[in-house]
């Protein structure tokens, strides 16, 4: 949702990349964004205002942001629009692939802790024995 504004031709760079975004799915980043822009400037206009006297009304005010920002986004990341989908999913690839690797990395490790029987192949590309 803080993509750079479309070119336009509705066309976006990310990573070097070029995305085709639509007016609909460019509208929706927009809202997003707005949304949760508004609820960072409740919080730092409002936080220091709070007091047991009116908390309870500073805590409804604040869930009303955080439900406007989550009903935008949630039509946001979902495939409302498939283009946007794509992006996300070549976007977080990385992402993704590094966090597979840190699990499995640390599957790896609590095994050898363990003394479970682990690949050989595995023990060794690990740089030292936590055995």
């Amino acid at each position: 949702m803080f993509f750079e504004k479309p070119n336009e031709e509705n066309k976006v760079r990310i990573d070097g990349n070029i995305y085709e975004v639509s007016n609909g799915s460019n509208n929706d980043m927009s809202n997003c964004s707005s949304k949760i822009v508004d609820v960072y400037n409740y919080i730092v206009e409002q936080y220091d205002m709070r007091e047991a006297s009116n908390y309870n009304s500073w805590k409804k005010d604040f869930v009303k942001h955080l439900k406007e920002w989550d009903k935008c986004y949630v039509k946001h990341a979902k495939s409302t629009w498939p283009e946007m989908n794509s992006i996300h999913m070549t976007c977080m690839k990385p992402m993704t692939q590094l966090i597979d690797s840190n699990l499995n990395f640390q599957k790896l490790e609590t095994m050898i802790k363990n003394h479970e029987e682990t690949p050989e192949f595995r023990y060794k590309a690990l740089e030292k024995e936590f055995v």
